[in-house]
């Protein structure tokens, strides 16, 4: 008696049933839901991370500047559109940025050498110090423009903003709290325009130029000890929704008399004066 010759499978074909099928899309989905958070949380925080190496490198600039100019600070200047442009209008940047929708010339957003041209030295600018145009920016803004850092009015500022009741320090030695009193900041991209950042001493509590909060509701900042922080703005009004493509009123507007953001600013913007 002949024994069966064995049975070959090579050649039969297989294949997944509509069951497993499903079962390997959900898994996939499973670990799509679990896996873009933490991605997402990652870029978030690398982001963070790039801002604040940018804000210590513009810091650096801004410290050798007033060590090469017997302590005094780079201008802040507030004038549409000439900022730091020419002697008479000095400033630490040059140029003004508009959102795609407002009319006029919106190059200034795009031309680095507003930043770290050497022919704008001689009107203020720091770019001779940084270098890079890359640092002015954060990563986490979508505008598409070059710039998203704004310096505190008070660092020698120069516009409509700065009130005589309160000191705007010249010179470096003049800073008496340096570690509670900030130089830059993130602004919101349908805020900024020039490179001075506007805070309202004179009222509690008003909100003129919007502060940015790129990484989960919290902005970046440098202050003049050199130390960087990452704070969360915990307000509405410090927050509201973005205005893509134009920008915010650019006059003070009334928040709250319990505005704990623009408490928090102004503590450590500037000091009344003696």
């Amino acid at each position: 008696m002949k024994a069966n010759p064995p049975v070959s499978y090579l050649g039969r074909r297989t294949a997944f049933t509509l069951i497993e099928l499903l079962v390997v899309i959900s898994v996939l989905g499973i670990l799509a839901s679990i896996l873009l958070p933490a991605v997402s949380k990652a870029k978030t925080r690398a982001h963070a991370t790039q801002c604040l190496n940018n804000l210590k490198q513009l810091h650096l600039a801004w410290t050798l500047y007033a060590s090469d100019h017997d302590d005094e600070l780079p201008p802040n200047n507030d004038n549409e559109p000439l900022s730091g442009k020419d002697a008479d209008h000095p400033s630490w940047v040059a140029g003004w940025l508009r959102t795609d929708n407002e009319p006029g010339d919106k190059s200034d957003g795009k031309d680095d050498r507003l930043l770290i041209g050497e022919q704008y030295a001689q009107f203020g600018s720091i770019g001779r110090y940084t270098q890079k145009a890359g640092i002015y920016r954060c990563p986490g803004d979508k505008s598409g423009r070059n710039r998203t850092m704004s310096m505190n009015l008070y660092m020698n500022g120069h516009g409509v903003w700065n009130s005589s009741n309160y000191v705007t320090f010249r010179k470096l030695n003049e800073i008496r709290n340096p570690e509670r009193t900030w130089v830059f900041l993130d602004e919101r991209e349908d805020s900024i325009n020039d490179g001075y950042f506007a805070v309202d001493m004179t009222v509690e509590h008003t909100i003129i130029d919007y502060p940015g909060a790129y990484h989960n509701g919290a902005g970046t900042m440098a202050f003049v000890d050199g130390h960087i922080e990452k704070h969360r703005w915990v307000e509405s009004t410090t927050v509201p929704p973005l205005q893509s493509g134009v920008h915010l009123p650019g006059a003070p507007k009334f928040t709250s008399p319990t505005d704990r953001d623009m408490k928090w600013l102004t503590e450590r913007t500037t000091i009344p004066l003696d």
